[in-house]
């Protein structure tokens, strides 16, 4: 039972300030638009095709980004569906997860080694014939970083296919050098928003002289044969967690700075069959991928494959499928976009809409550590994400994968996928 205190407090003690409360409601937000955040990755990475037979690697963080500043440009019945898409949180605290995301610390440099990068940037490119209006240029500075750029999209599209292209090489260490494929950019683009990720970080490094050939289990059989980085003394003891029909490996990425803690967890079915069911699993319970293991465990067999995954795709038809399709739809500017761009009258009936949403992303996984780069280029026309036992972990089979950017109780899946076949 609980007794009331009856110590006389001063007011200004015993409640909290309205800075504090305000405080508290932001940090609430952002917790509960991760939760979304991660709902969204499992529908991303079913509806990506995740069949049972093919590689894949996204970034659910750069779709997530991408979608929320679509979001804040846009009005009306296309503003709802893009906001209920990416979650009940609601586009403010979308919004501020972007925002809390992108403040990643810049002391970190790529050649730094002990330390995971993390980087993010967004881009936002518009005619020069039209302008964005002011207040989404203000938000989208401020709120996701983002730099507005005018370019002559209709007198000279390839200058500006060129100009994007070149911002996305430089923002993902020089993987993708050719995103805006040739012909994509012409004299009916409007805007392009663009978001780019990349991380590179280390753990405990595998012995490259253990690595060795073994069986992974494509379906349950056929195998091939691939190269397995072994666990050595540092592997001793390993963050993992049993659960029923599954185990996950977690491994920390090296680094001091409590505010980039990262780690590459595996998502490993106990059968060689098990993935769909894995699969499954985890979208009716998202929270699960945040259970991560904090406990080390001695561990016994200790075997990863290699792997290199690297995927581009046309992701308008994938959305369209999960329910996001109004954004896709011809509508007038003027009830669809204008809180992007300052319309007049003319222009405010300018049918628009998205007409693609190219995403490519590369996930490297070898004996040091990891580098993943991730892009998102989105086209707007007009037409005039107990008891120690030991325990063994053999990825043998397909299992999943994700990146997270680890908060407390919490966290941002910057890369997620699955590995089916390594040799693929």
């Amino acid at each position: 039972m609980l007794v009331p205190c009856t110590t006389a407090v001063p007011t200004h003690t015993s409640n909290p300030t309205t800075g504090q409360q305000e405080q508290a409601m932001a940090e609430q937000q952002v917790v509960d638009a991760m939760k979304d955040q991660a709902a969204l990755s499992m529908r991303l990475l079913r509806g990506l095709g995740l069949r049972g037979e093919q590689n894949l690697a996204f970034s659910p963080a750069s779709f997530h980004a991408t979608l929320s500043l679509l979001a804040a440009g846009t009005a009306g019945a296309i503003r709802d569906q893009i906001v209920s898409f990416l979650g009940p949180a609601g586009a403010e605290a979308h919004a501020a997860l972007v925002s809390h995301f992108g403040q990643t610390p810049s002391h970190q440099e790529e050649d730094e080694e002990g330390y995971p990068m993390v980087r993010c940037a967004t881009g936002v490119w518009v005619d020069s014939s039209l302008r964005l209006k002011p207040t989404f240029a203000t938000m989208a500075a401020s709120r996701f970083n983002a730099e507005a750029r005018a370019v002559c999209f209709g007198s000279s599209p390839e200058q500006a296919r060129s100009e994007i292209n070149e911002w996305f090489e430089g923002e993902t260490g020089g993987r993708w050098k050719e995103l805006v494929p040739e012909g994509s950019i012409n004299a009916a683009t409007v805007i392009v928003l663009a978001n780019a990720l990349y991380f590179k970080g280390w753990y405990d490094p595998f012995d490259p002289e253990l690595t060795q050939d073994g069986d992974f289990y494509v379906s349950p059989g056929h195998a091939v044969r691939t190269p397995f980085m072994v666990g050595g003394y540092l592997h001793e003891n390993m963050c993992i967690a049993c659960h029923p029909g599954f185990k996950v490996l977690r491994m920390p990425y090296c680094g001091h700075y409590q505010d980039c803690r990262s780690s590459m967890c595996i998502y490993l079915p106990d059968d060689r069959g098990g993935l769909p069911e894995l699969v499954r699993a985890l979208s009716s319970d998202p929270s699960v991928l945040f259970a991560v293991p904090e406990k080390l465990v001695s561990t016994g067999e200790l075997r990863i494959p290699k792997f290199d995954v690297s995927v581009r795709l046309e992701a308008t038809q994938i959305l369209r499928d999960l329910g996001l399709d109004l954004p896709f739809r011809l509508t007038p500017a003027g009830e669809s976009f204008s809180e992007m761009l300052a319309l007049d009258e003319h222009d405010s009936k300018m049918p628009m809409a998205v007409s693609s949403v190219v995403h490519q992303c590369s996930v490297n996984i070898n004996e040091h550590g990891t580098v993943a780069a991730a892009a998102t280029e989105m086209e707007i026309l007009g037409f005039c994400l107990p008891e120690e036992k030991v325990v063994d972990f053999v990825a043998d089979h397909p299992f999943l994968f994700f990146i997270i950017k680890e908060e407390d109780n919490n966290g941002v899946i910057l890369f997620a996928g699955q590995v089916v076949n390594p040799l693929s």
